[in-house]
Order: C-alpha cells, then structure tokens, then sequence
C-alpha cells in the first residue's frame, strides 16, 4: 500500500526518495536556490524543501560547494536562478544586458524572467560558496565572488533535427555541426528536415528542439507557448525547463521533405523557420489541455483520443475540467497540452497540505527529466473530477461523492525488474532491493559471463506506475551500462559522464554486460539518480 501523507511529510526534506508536501506557511515564506550549483537530481525543482535558502533578516542565505573542475561539464561553470514561495511564476533571472561594473547581472522577475536567462558563473578555485539573496530589492551575491559569464560567443541547435543522430547526441551541445552561424544579431543554421523523421518513435514529421549558448544547454532557449509563434523564452534547457505550460520545446511539424533554415535571435527572443517549398506548422499554442494517465484502460498517455481532452469549467477564465469513473486503486496521471505529447506534459511539483480528504490540490510543472507524475489512490468506486488551472498551473482531483482521496508521495521500496532477476514483473515481491541507507538501494544476483542483460528499475511494486530510468535525451551519460564506479558519491560532473536515473517518460530499458559469471551489486542512489552494476 501506499504511504499516507500524514503531517510527518509536510515541508519535510525529499532526499529524492519522496514528493514535496507543502502547506500554507512553506509557501509564503521561502526562497530556493536552483541549478546546477545543486548536486541532487532535483537541483532545478522549484518546489523541494532541499532547494531552500535559509531565512536571515531581510533575505536569504545558502552554502554550497563548487569546483574549479566541477559543473555540467567539468569546466567550474555553473547555471543557477532564485525562485521564491515554489512558485513557478515567481523566478529571479538574469538580465544579461545590464550588468554592474564587476559584470553582475541584474535580476528580473515575473512576466520578465519569460525572456532573461540563468546567472552564469565560472568559478576558478575549490571551495564554499556563499549566496544571499533579498528578493524585497532584487539584490543577490555570492562569496568568494565568481566570474559572471553573459557574452553570447555562440549558439548551437540540439534536438530531434539531427534525425541520423543517436538519442544520445541529438540534445548535446557540444558537438560541433550543432554550431549555428552568426548573421547580424541573428544566428542561423540550414538543414535537410523529412516528413518521415522528427521524433524518434514517431517518424512523423515533427520536429522539438532548443537552442543553446556557448555549449551549455542550461544558458538555453526553448518556446513561449502563445498564438504569436517565434517567441522565445530563456534560461531553458533540456533539463532546466521553466516548467510551466508556456514553456515547451519549439515544436513544428514539416509537410514536405526539404532543407529548412532555423534561425535565432538572443537578443530579442525571437526564432523562425525558413523553408524553401511549403512553410512548416507551429504547434507552440496553447488550445486545450487533456488528462491522460491510468484513468483509462488503453492508450492511457495518447493525448490524440478525442475523449481524452477537458472542457473549460465557464467558472473561470483558463480553468479546465474532466470527470472519470475509477475503482480502488493507484493510479498515474498528467495533463498535456493541445493534443500534442511533445509540448511537454504537466506533471507534478508538489502536494498542497492542509486540504480536504475528498479534495486534493497541487502544483503542476514539467521540469524533466526528474518531474514524477500525479500518483495518487482511491479507495471507494466513484466519480472523481480533475481540474486543470492554465492560469497558475495548479490542479485539484475531487471525489464526487465524498470519498477520500489520498495523495502517493513517499519510495516505500525499489525493485529491480528484468532480465537479471528473470521477470518483468514490477509487483513482484522477490525483485525487491535491500535498502542500505534512506536513499541508497543495492541487491545482488547471480549474472553468466557473456551475456547483456536488460532492465529497469521500479517502485512501491505498483506494476510501471512509477519508473527510473536513464533518460538518454538529457545530455547525462553515454549508454545505459551502469559504469560509475562510486555511485553513492557522485558529483554532476560524474553524472554528466556515466549517466543518472529519471522519471519523465518511457526510456528504453538499462543494460549491462557480464565479463566474467559470478554474484553482482546493482546499486542506485536516488537522491542524485546515480547508477552502477559491479562485480
């Protein structure tokens, strides 16, 4: 059975083996520290306790340590932004255009922060770092003071547009042919794109991706969901999505084979897509939103299903709504938007407590790789009413005819499924890991030299309701082989090479190679996601 979240979860740290549980107070009185100044994989979610800055007078205060040879990519350069009260609309960024006379950038918030980026830092020498921010005047600082970087010297496109690339290379902005060419205050990059490619999976002509600046993904530029098409919003990459519903990969779809000119501009947040036949179709708009998830026998993640789309509740402005039949059960669930997957599925940031038994709300955000979906359980057959609220990205899930409704927020336990236990079976009792610590799990097994073993891991034994595995998009790691050779002290750096677990979507399945037969150690710490499979 699930665990219920009773009062010892709320505003409680996760340490990535549970969901934030806030209440009113959490939410009115914090700031958080975001990015990849962070080692946990949650370090770019705005609702984690773990991500607070501790309160001291009229601002807020944070210690982390940074390394000359640390950061995304081993370069001591580090991306972070400031949110406050885990709320998604209330992010603090850079304004790379006005900066102070040691090269600081001034921070902006709300509708602004749509267009502004992540504050960018080199640091030159290992150590603690100091950050305080006083979110009252928009003033922040860091000790010892780092290099502030926020010159544009190049741009690279990364995505599905590289349709003869491996998943692992298409979002990785560091591979050369991804450089665009400057034009102006434009940069631009021509090529072929097929009504047959896009997507892996699909094949269908659609096309998601993002830009990038001086081969960081997090100084990035992804879509601003909206009517008027070529918006961009900033501070954006694969993994440091803005999270909200105007916020999504670019997404178009080509209705003829040709070669297409994309083209960008950071200073005025503004992309295009140049063909030299028929014009491409913008999908970045925000038209309805669907549930998907377990309430439906089949299908259950397809957002095209007609009965899959919510109706506006006419109560307010931006407020969506469905109701569905379930039994007893678990269940998963999200919100996608405008009957296409690919702009990015709202999942779950964070429970809201004290509520209603009958009526739970939350905040929605897609953060991936690492945002989980809705889980939650109901033990009474009935009607239970979702609603979607476009205008804050908020939810609320009611029971209709006053049954409870009891949010899944905590890793109970952690199976290994596959191939080197001899089952699929995610509810299997035998497939379970021994937990040796409140965030690390291990179990040993018995793998034949020669062979490759396939897998996955899962939790609480609820079938694939909640999944890990080694997202190959988000530019951490080269394969699914499992090599990190100390898993349980893993820095980003480390991560970035050998790979770390996630929970968005449906990755392919783990692998690992056995050289010699014998007993192996499958390890998995969950709070930064790393990995590994050991003799």
């Amino acid at each position: 059975m699930p665990a219920i979240p009773i009062i010892e979860h709320v505003n409680k740290l996760t340490r990535g083996v549970s969901i934030p549980l806030l209440d009113d107070d959490e939410l009115l009185t914090t700031a958080q520290l975001l990015g990849t100044v962070n080692n946990d994989r949650g370090r770019w979610n705005p609702f984690l306790p773990d991500n607070n800055m501790t309160k001291e007078s009229d601002g807020f205060l944070k210690e982390v340590e940074l390394r000359a040879n640390g950061g995304r990519h081993g370069d001591g350069v580090y991306a972070f932004r400031f949110a406050t009260n885990h709320d998604l609309r209330q992010m603090h960024k850079a304004n790379h255009q006005q900066v102070d006379a040691d090269g600081k950038p001034q921070l902006v918030t709300g509708e602004d922060a749509h267009q502004a980026h992540n504050v960018m830092i080199k640091v030159e020498r290992d150590g603690v770092y100091r950050f305080s921010f006083v979110p009252s005047s928009m003033a922040f600082d860091i000790l010892p003071a780092p290099k502030y970087l926020t010159a544009i010297e190049t741009v690279q496109l990364n995505g599905f547009v590289w349709d003869n690339e491996s998943d692992f290379e298409k979002f990785d902005e560091t591979r050369l042919h991804h450089e665009m060419t400057k034009n102006g205050s434009w940069w631009e990059l021509t090529i072929p794109l097929r009504t047959d490619g896009g997507i892996s999976f699909r094949h269908d002509g659609v096309y998601q991706f993002l830009f990038s600046a001086n081969h960081n993904e997090d100084w990035g530029f992804a879509a601003f969901n909206n009517p008027k098409h070529g918006r961009l919003c900033g501070g954006t990459g694969f993994g440091s999505s803005g999270g909200q519903s105007r916020h999504s990969a670019i997404t178009i779809r080509v209705v003829q084979d040709g070669d297409y000119t994309i083209r960008m501009n950071p200073l005025s947040f503004e992309f295009e897509v140049q063909a030299s036949g028929k014009p491409v179709e913008y999908l970045n708009d925000i038209k309805s939103f669907q549930l998907l998830g377990s309430v439906y026998a089949a299908d259950s993640f397809d957002p095209t299903k007609a009965d899959r789309t919510m109706l506006q509740s006419g109560v307010r402005p931006g407020a969506w709504i469905k109701t569905v039949d379930l039994k007893p059960g678990v269940y998963v669930a999200n919100f996608a938007i405008s009957q296409e997957l690919f702009l990015d599925t709202m999942a779950l940031g964070c429970w809201l407590f004290p509520s209603s038994p009958t009526k739970w709300l939350g905040r929605a955000w897609h953060g991936k790789p690492n945002e989980p979906n809705i889980f939650f359980e109901v033990k009474q057959e009935g009607a239970y009413r979702f609603e979607y609220d476009s205008a804050t990205d908020e939810f609320s899930i009611e029971s209709l005819d006053g049954w409870p409704v009891e949010p899944c927020v905590t890793v109970d336990s952690l199976q290994l499924v596959g191939d080197p236990v001899g089952n699929w079976d995610a509810t299997n009792p035998a497939n379970d890991m021994v937990r040796v610590s409140d965030t690390v799990f291990q179990k040993k097994v018995v793998l034949e030299a020669g062979k490759t073993y396939s897998y996955k891991y899962t939790a609480n034994r609820w079938g694939w309701t909640w999944t890990f595995a080694d997202y190959e998009l988000d530019g951490y790691g080269r394969d699914y082989s499992g090599r990190n050779p100390d898993p349980q002290t893993s820095r980003i750096e480390d991560l970035r090479h050998y790979g770390h677990l996630t929970t968005h979507g449906n990755p392919q399945a783990l692998q690992c190679h056995a050289q010699q037969s014998g007993d192996y150690v499958f390890t998995v710490d969950l709070r930064t996601g790393a990995y590994s499979v050991h003799p």
